[in-house]
């Protein structure tokens, strides 16, 4: 009886995973986690979910602003069943969510592992997911998004929290807050993975680093870092990349000073500051971030300012990125794979489609904003800033102005500023300069499952110029969008239609990505081939899936010419009338 007894025991920690009710066991270098098994939204399809397995200690208390420290392990079985808390942030009123305010929780660096079977040989390639808004909103991992349809593909999906906000991103420019603990987070996390996915039947040699929207920035940043490297075997981009102009903004001493004041906790040291802030609740940082940044700043140098994300760091052996990565060699040596969503910039604008009458503000507060970091600025209310912005009107708008009869064109316009030039120009320079593959994409397709788009539209007045895809639609064609999963069962219930073969399509290119950094290997129906320097190849992603060559080139030739001319007449870094000189 012994001698079973513990032959059982050694069985539990030496094999790889034990069933126990309906629930799995996983050894970890960590100590062991208890997940389980789950029923696809897929027909007599299963998976195994391990949710909120903690990467890092806490950062609380004294640890709360400091890079994260590896997690020390737990004895005996950590559940591992729920979803944890997202990370603390606060959600502003500036698009259609279900809850405004704060929420989440400090204590949030946990990772969810969930895998289509639990075999230590089976080497299914990895997709980590990584997502925010704006580096202070993030998801609540397969609580928003279930990872159903890449189960059925073999493909191990590992969802990331990472701090936001201050919490992850406050700098004062010196050693002790050098800024960027997101991204240190986020490597951190990556460790653990290669260290552990074994366990959960994964490869740890094909990580595939998945971003979306400002995650896709975060992510692209850590290709240019030397910290990440050998972390990660392929990247996606989707909707974002670091060369736009709202990254790097610069300052985050001066903002960090700023917030202090905000706050009432007036600190010129970075001791004080973390001192000072130490105090300070969640909810009130996460609030109050936004003040970090004066209203007209944004205006002022034609550029997206976010109060707190990525920044260069002074030059010191832990620096995730010392340099911006225009400012040296690009030294990128995985696959990537990158794109956007073709009506991107249609939810931002939903307010123009309730209410239509609204462009005429538009038009007469016309927004210049410039889609890549350029080095210069144009100085307001100049002659030169005016005639700027007649060009941008008059290549955009077929009347010169912003008609009310006409929101599409406005739509187009804040897309290109916002995310397409700036992914276009990714390309380029990616292909022109890295050493792999990459495979360049717009999502295009309009169906029942664009459920960010439809939401909008759902009160909209006019619908004009509101073809395609927005912000975040792409994701309902690759995970189950938990808000609309009856739609799924509705499009998976009938054999003929659009949008499951549309996710099908999709699902299967970017598992292929993952498993063999290429979206259609030989053999597959469609031939998504690398974009080369000639003809930028895109695959246009809709029901009939296509690849255009140069594509919208009349829009992408505008600005990169816009953009050399004035970049020639700045004075400093500044565009203004020449009479100033005088």
């Amino acid at each position: 009886m012994t001698g079973n007894v513990f032959l059982s025991v050694f069985l539990l920690f030496t094999i790889s995973f034990v069933k126990i009710r309906g629930n799995v066991i996983v050894n970890t270098s960590s100590g062991q986690v208890e997940g389980v098994e789950l029923s696809s939204i897929i027909q007599n399809e299963k998976y195994y979910s391990f949710m909120g397995i903690p990467y890092a200690e806490p950062p609380v208390g004294p640890l709360r602003f400091m890079p994260p420290k590896p997690h020390p392990g737990w004895t005996g079985v950590l559940s591992a069943k729920k979803e944890k808390k997202p990370c603390a942030q606060f959600n502003l009123p500036v698009r259609h969510i279900n809850d405004h305010g704060f929420c989440g929780d400090e204590d949030c660096l946990h990772l969810s592992v969930h895998t289509p079977k639990i075999d230590p040989d089976a080497n299914y390639p990895v997709i980590v997911f990584i997502y925010s808004e704006l580096h202070k909103i993030s998801h609540n991992s397969s609580k928003d998004y279930g990872p159903d349809f890449f189960m059925n593909e073999g493909v191990i999906v590992v969802m990331v929290n990472h701090r936001l906000g201050s919490l992850g991103f406050l700098s004062f420019e010196d050693d002790l807050l050098p800024g960027n603990n997101a991204l240190r987070d986020v490597i951190l996390s990556l460790k653990w993975i290669k260290e552990n996915i074994h366990n959960f039947g994964g490869d740890p040699y094909r990580v595939t680093l998945m971003g979306v929207q400002d995650g896709a920035g975060l992510v692209d940043v850590l290709l240019h870092s030397p910290k990440a490297k050998r972390l990660f075997s392929n990247v996606i981009l989707q909707g974002g990349t670091s060369w736009a102009s709202i990254y790097f903004p610069g300052k985050p001493r001066e903002r960090a000073i700023e917030f202090s004041k905000v706050l009432e906790e007036d600190a010129k040291a970075s001791t004080v500051l973390l001192r000072r802030l130490s105090t300070v609740s969640a909810s009130k940082l996460t609030e109050n971030e936004h003040m970090a940044v004066h209203a007209d700043e944004a205006r002022a140098v034609q550029r997206g300012i976010v109060a707190f994300g990525p920044e260069v760091e002074h030059d010191h052996p832990d620096a995730i990125i010392s340099k911006l990565p225009e400012d040296g060699p690009i030294d990128i040596d995985v696959p990537v794979m990158i794109g956007y969503n073709s009506r991107d910039a249609l939810e931002a604008l939903g307010r123009y489609l309730y209410q239509p009458q609204y462009l005429t503000f538009a038009d007469r507060d016309f927004v210049v904003l410039l889609p890549i970091r350029t080095g210069f600025y144009f100085k307001l209310r100049d002659n030169m800033y005016y005639h700027a912005m007649k060009e941008i009107k008059e290549h955009y708008f077929d009347e010169g102005y912003v008609k009310v009869s006409k929101p599409g064109e406005y739509i187009t316009y804040m897309t290109d500023i916002l995310t397409f030039y700036a992914v276009d120009y990714t390309v380029r320079k990616y292909t022109n300069e890295s050493k792999s593959d990459v495979f360049y994409y717009t999502f295009d397709y309009s169906g029942e499952l664009n459920m960010r788009k439809k939401h909008v539209l759902s009160e909209a007045k006019t619908i004009e110029g509101t073809w395609g895809a927005t912000v975040g639609d792409d994701l309902c064609y690759l995970f189950v969008c938990k808000s609309i999963a009856k739609e799924y069962i509705k499009a998976l219930n009938d054999e003929d239609s659009e949008d499951i073969k549309v996710l099908k399509n999709m699902v299967r290119m970017w598992s292929n990505f993952a498993k063999t950094g290429n979206p259609t290997p030989t053999g597959d129906e469609v031939s998504w081939k690398p974009a080369t320097k000639e003809n930028k190849e895109c695959l246009v992603i809709n029901e009939d899936p296509q690849i255009r060559t140069k594509l919208h080139d009349d829009r992408v030739t505008f600005w990169d010419t816009f953009i050399a001319k004035y970049k020639a007449m700045a004075d400093n870094g500044v565009v203004k009338d020449i009479k100033d000189e005088l």
